[in-house]
């Protein structure tokens, strides 16, 4: 495993291939284990692939306090493209890591050569979070959810919330394993994704007026049935206010359009490469 020291975090990051960089960056209730069943392989002979796990997420296991704000975050982000000497990277972020990505691009726009969105999280939504949540996060009752009670449905919570982000399709066979997506509810991890999803809709609202002042190409992937991110609230309206965006909206998918239809995605890439 390698590691490098990104805004005083030390970040655990991974690469693959050469080539023109491009920088992948997960979602919430996930780590670098996400990109690996169907993007890395889908880049690795064309690009060099650069992913990292967020702060408290799979082996980072340092999380400052400040890590629920969004500018924090880029700043991990920025670390990491420095450390790892990556020239312009194409940013690639799915749901969560979508915001994260805004806001490098938004704070940082020196280092990015343009954005590849999939399920973003862009803009305020209506509700709150998942009830678990604020157990998994309160500094008092935390601890004992995190590592006494949650622990005997870890497992078929994760696939059910596998289940939920891949409907209405069925999670393919062996991406629980190939993953490596149980390690989401290690107790570090719970509590470092709940304080990101306490923070998110302050953080989003704080950054989403700024969304014009991007001019990298962007292009957006979402699916039409996504039950977990609305891509009417965010990836549509995003798609409409950035200046120089591309959006591709597949039907009857849901939270991981990447995974329904990797050629779409990479198309999209391509896309963005080109626009440069």
């Amino acid at each position: 495993m390698k590691f490098v020291e990104a805004a005083g975090v030390r970040t655990h990051v991974a690469e693959w291939g050469s080539g023109e960089s491009v920088l992948l960056i997960h979602g919430a209730s996930s780590d670098i284990g996400v990109w690996e069943p169907t993007i890395v392989p889908a880049l690795k002979d064309r690009f060099r692939v650069a992913a990292y796990d967020r702060p408290g997420m799979g082996f980072t296991d340092q999380r400052p306090a400040d890590a629920g704000r969004l500018d924090v975050q880029a700043k991990v982000a920025t670390g990491v493209i420095e450390q790892l000497g990556l020239t312009k990277p194409i940013v690639v972020g799915h749901s969560w890591g979508g915001a994260v990505a805004l806001r490098l691009a938004l704070d940082r726009p020196d280092l990015v050569g343009g954005l590849v969105l999939i399920a973003p999280v862009a803009y305020q939504w209506p509700g709150g979070v998942s009830w678990h949540i604020y157990w998994s996060s309160n500094p008092l009752v935390g601890g004992l959810f995190n590592n006494v009670l949650a622990p005997p449905f870890s497992e078929s919570a994760v696939r059910s919330g596998l289940a939920a982000a891949f409907g209405p399709s069925p999670v393919p066979e062996g991406y629980f394993e190939k993953a490596s997506s149980v390690r989401v509810v290690r107790p570090a991890a719970m509590r470092a994704n709940s304080l990101d999803l306490i923070a998110s809709k302050r953080e989003i609202i704080a950054q989403q007026a700024r969304y014009p002042e991007i001019k990298v190409p962007v292009a957006i992937l979402a699916g039409d049935s996504d039950s977990v991110v609305s891509s009417t609230i965010h990836a549509l309206k995003l798609a409409q206010t950035l200046p120089n965006a591309r959006i591709d909206v597949l039907q009857g998918v849901g939270h991981l359009p990447h995974e329904a239809s990797p050629e779409r995605f990479a198309k999209l890439l391509d896309w963005v490469k080109s626009a440069k």
